[in-house]
């Protein structure tokens, strides 16, 4: 005699273990998702961390250059003294180093050129003070520059008269910093127009060393590569050892500096997401199904106690009593006995 209780079990496992399949790959891609989620914004919160750093590294920089500006125009409005001093000039049109006079042809005293004279501690604490400033310059309006020292490197006089000559002139309502991603070998620069009266007199350039700035922040995060880019999306600066071969395969954050328009991006390759992911979708998936692997086979365990076993046993029983037995099976299964001594009984007292 076919045991229908049993068949009836048999398909239950079969649904309880493609239950336990779904159930368990359910848990673990809703956990592979929130594992990648987790990856992407660990990496906004370390890029916005180094984006920080970054900006705590130029805002004393640009606060300087803010402080000069300010000097410069409260030197202006101090009345001239005549004096006899010389000043180191670099003619931007011809590229000639003289040395000219703070005085004029009718005597008076050229306002610009006393104002550097008298901003002459600011060029002198400039590399002091803030030490990836490498270079203070004043550009005139006139057609001269001035550094702030006694002879002009060649170099760089040839350098500076070639840079104003490819200079596109700023608009003039454009009083703000503008910055330079590109200046001299490995700097890049910030340039500050000096108005006084709406009238533009000339412009400050500051030249900042990008190496040593960025030194410590790639430093600390050497297992990430990050990224230094420009208001135009050009690269500046990077913290690779080795180019990028496939970029397809690379994803790319940005942020916002917020001291200048200049972003920081982190390039993280796409398979280290990933593969957390995956390693994250193993290890809950084996979780889940030993779970409820455990949890199923002891609902098992109970149901072939409690329900199976008996079953087979009452069948057991009405089969002995049908040949003719008196009392069928002598152990009767927990909980079972008033089912089996009502059969008895049928079997002894039939209805009529």
């Amino acid at each position: 005699m076919k045991n229908p209780v049993y068949i009836e079990y048999r398909r239950s496992t079969k649904l309880g273990i493609i239950l336990l399949l779904l159930l368990s790959t359910f848990g673990a891609l809703v956990h592979y998702f929130r594992s990648v989620d987790d990856k992407v914004l660990q990496t906004k919160l370390r890029l916005a961390a180094a984006s920080n750093q970054v900006d705590s590294e130029f805002v004393p920089i640009l606060a300087f250059m803010e402080a000069v500006r300010r000097a410069s125009l409260l030197k202006l409005s101090i009345p001239a003294e005549p004096t006899e001093d010389m000043l180191p000039l670099l003619q931007l049109d011809s590229g000639v180093t003289e040395q000219a006079s703070l005085m004029q042809l009718d005597g008076t005293v050229n306002a610009e050129l006393m104002m550097l004279q008298r901003l002459q501690p600011y060029f002198e604490l400039a590399k002091e003070t803030q030490p990836y400033l490498v270079g203070m310059y004043y550009l005139s309006e006139q057609g001269f520059a001035y550094n702030g020292q006694l002879k002009w490197s060649d170099y760089i006089a040839d350098y500076l008269v070639q840079w104003q000559k490819d200079s596109k002139p700023e608009p003039n309502y454009e009083r703000g910093q503008i910055f330079f991603s590109s200046f001299l070998q490995q700097q890049a620069a910030v340039m500050l127009p000096l108005y006084a009266d709406d009238k533009k007199l000339g412009r400050f350039v500051f030249a900042i060393e990008l190496a040593p700035l960025l030194a410590p922040i790639y430093q600390q995060h050497k297992d990430a590569e990050f990224m230094l880019l420009d208001q135009f999306g050009q690269l500046i600066s990077n913290s690779m050892t080795m180019p990028v071969q496939n970029i397809d395969q690379h994803m790319l954050q940005v942020q916002r500096l917020s001291s200048m328009p200049w972003s920081l991006g982190l390039l993280e390759h796409k398979a280290n997401v990933f593969a957390a992911g995956v390693k994250e979708f193993v290890w809950h998936w084996l979780s889940y199904a030993v779970l409820f692997g455990v949890f199923l086979y002891a609902l098992q365990y109970r149901y072939r106690l409690r329900i199976l076993s008996p079953s087979k046993r009452l069948l057991v029983h009405i089969e002995r009593l049908s040949k003719g037995s008196s009392q069928g099976v002598q152990r009767i299964p927990y909980g079972w006995h008033d089912i089996f001594e009502r059969i008895s009984r049928l079997r002894q007292n039939p209805p009529s």
